[in-house]
């Protein structure tokens, strides 16, 4: 069994080895691209077929959402926005061709280059929980629209693998009204649609943990990081109860000595909303819950209900 310093210098070495890595990420604000699971499935196989256009692209990890994209990926900064591109001409075209004109010239990447290993991690975590904060169907071994399900999901793998086939021609062709993915031979195919462990690159993030351990503890409990990587980006992440349970209650026990924040004094109470409101972009029903507020109180505060 290695120590915990040949673990850490093992994924160290896996970071280095892997050369320019940026965070992308589309506006949170753009309009909705995706209505059904029809759309979706389309998204993810123009970002296979793109991840195949691109090889000089290392795709670490990806999950798309309704309105937006986030991307962790490794290459030279002039390639990736050249992928991207590409990527928005066949959603423009796909959409275009099934009646639907949106505006694409929004849909404009921020980029920011990655700058150690932690931050690496910090932002694989951020992306792979993105589509389950917002999905309260789903956790992040299970939201389907990106490449979160197969990390450190040995069953999953399987599962997909053994019922994967490749993607055809018609189905390239189909999905970005192109003939520019003709060539492409390798994607596979999964519950209708492109599969993630075919064009990314799963098993290097992974090596980016210690183990499996490392990346569960870090996925279930990265609340204070999610939200400054959301503040960071200028985006509205929105909380399940029991990650903004365990933040507030921590907040309250260091502010106050008190863990439960239903028992803290009447004004701590109104500082404790504020900082939900404002930092975690709670709902009032999440305030008035977790702290026992009455309307009255709520209105006092001048929260609109959301």
């Amino acid at each position: 069994m290695k120590s915990f310093h040949e673990e850490e210098r093992i994924c160290a070495l896996t970071f280095e080895s892997i050369g320019e890595c940026y965070h992308l990420w589309t506006p949170e604000n753009f309009e909705i691209i995706f209505t059904c699971d029809s759309d979706f499935q389309i998204g993810m196989n123009i970002i296979a077929i793109c991840a195949k256009l691109y090889p000089d692209i290392r795709i670490v990890t990806f999950e798309w959402m309704a309105n937006h994209l986030h991307m962790v990926l490794a290459g030279q900064e002039s390639r990736i926005r050249s992928l991207l591109n590409t990527l928005k001409r066949f959603l423009a075209r796909y959409f275009q061709a099934n009646g639907r004109l949106i505006d694409w010239s929004h849909f404009t990447p921020g980029l920011r280059r990655i700058s150690s290993l932690e931050d690496m991690r910090n932002v694989i975590i951020y992306d792979n929980r993105n589509g389950y904060v917002i999905s309260p169907g789903h956790t992040p071994f299970s939201y389907p629209w990106g490449a979160n399900r197969y990390f450190f999901n040995p069953d999953a793998c399987r599962l997909a693998m053994s019922q994967s086939r490749k993607m055809s021609l018609r189905e390239r062709q189909s999905s970005t009204r192109s003939r520019s993915a003709d060539y492409v031979s390798d994607i596979l195919m999964f519950d209708g649609y492109a599969l993630p462990l075919s064009f990314c690159d799963i098993e290097t993030g992974q090596r980016l943990f210690r183990n499996p351990s490392h990346y569960f503890s870090k996925v279930s409990r990265s609340v204070e990081t999610d939200k400054t990587i959301a503040k960071e980006i200028g985006e509205n992440i929105y909380y399940t109860d029991s990650d903004l349970f365990a933040a507030v209650s921590k907040a309250c026990r260091e502010r106050y000595g008190i863990p439960s924040p239903g028992q803290i004094p009447s004004e701590a109470k109104m500082e404790i909303a504020k900082m939900m409101r404002f930092e975690y972009n709670a709902s009032v029903k999440q305030i008035q819950r977790m702290l026992k507020l009455g309307s009255d109180t709520i209105q006092a505060l001048g929260f609109n209900p959301k």
